[in-house]
Formats: C-alpha cells, sequence, structure tokens
C-alpha cells in the first residue's frame, strides 16, 4: 500500500516552502501551482518544493513542476528551487529529464514556525481537470521520448472538457 499524500507548507525566510509527503499526484498539483502563483506574485519571494518526503510524483505534478519554473523566471538567484536529496532527484525527476530542467538544491529550506496542511483538490472538478491538461502540455513542450504521449493526454482532456462544456454539439 502505498503512503498517503499530503501537501503542507511554512514560511521561510525568503518566501514559502512547499513539502510534498507521501505522493504528488493531480490531487495535490493544483493547489501547489495556486499556491506558487500566489506566492510568487510577491516580489523578490521566492518558492521551494521540498520532496525529501516524497516517493511518487505522477505526471501531473511533474507538469506543474515546469509550470511552477516558467512562472518564477530566469532571476538570479533563482525564486523557484526543488529540494531533495540526489537520490529523489535521481528517482523523481530524472526519468523524465526534468532534473535538466527545474533548478534543484539538497538543502532542504529553513522553514519559520510550523508546517500547515493544504487541501487535495477534487480530481473530478473542471477546474483541475484543465489544470492536468495544462500540466501535460508543460511536459509535451519540453520535447523527449515521452512528448507525443503526454500532447495525447493533454489533447484527450481538452476534446473531453469541450464536449462537457457543449454537450449538445
Amino acid at each position: 500500500m502505498s503512503a498517503p499524500s499530503a501537501l503542507k507548507v511554512a514560511r521561510t525566510p525568503a518566501g514559502h516552502c512547499v513539502r510534498v509527503e507521501g505522493r504528488g499526484t493531480m490531487r495535490e498539483s493544483r493547489t501547489a501551482s495556486e499556491f506558487a502563483a500566489r506566492s510568487l506574485a510577491v516580489p523578490g519571494a521566492t518558492v521551494v518544493v521540498d520532496l525529501s518526503a516524497c516517493d511518487h510524483l505522477d505526471s501531473t505534478f511533474l507538469g506543474c513542476l515546469v509550470e511552477i519554473q516558467k512562472r518564477a523566471g530566469t532571476a538570479s538567484p533563482p525564486r523557484f528551487l526543488v529540494s531533495a536529496s540526489p537520490e529523489k532527484v535521481r528517482k523523481l525527476l530524472a526519468p523524465t529529464k526534468l532534473d535538466m530542467v527545474v533548478k534543484t538544491t539538497a538543502q532542504p529550506p529553513e522553514v519559520l514556525g510550523d508546517y500547515v496542511a493544504l487541501p487535495s483538490a477534487d480530481p473530478a472538478s473542471p477546474d483541475v481537470m484543465r489544470h492536468v491538461m495544462e500540466s501535460h502540455r508543460r511536459l509535451a513542450e519540453l520535447g523527449g521520448p515521452q512528448q507525443a504521449a503526454f500532447a495525447a493526454i493533454a489533447d484527450s482532456i481538452e476534446k473531453e472538457l469541450r464536449e462537457k462544456a457543449s454537450p449538445n454539439l
């Protein structure tokens, strides 16, 4: 049986840390993305996604990391980092070559105070499905051997969302 999923956040001296415990899936991905977007809207703020307690990331969460990286831009020092041991980076990011895309650090962030749990999203929600579609588009844009599969997933979800929005067409 897999570990339960949990998404938690805490303040850091420069912004926020989003900690993924257990599995990072589409249920946690949209919440993480929205939280990161709000945090990065503050000039100079940083977001660190801590994967030290994570044992699996699904493709939606991987696409979410690409989206957050894109949103954070190319500032120096970076405004977005993934914190994970080299072993976790190899396990969670390297199979999809995201270790070459997102900036990583082995150093966990210093947090101020306690972590607070964030709710998981309802995977049947149209907003979550749009997020899943967009996350797979981000992965497809990177190219690589899984590009066609990610694009096909995004296209399929887009078609499904269109059909639900206009059932009589």
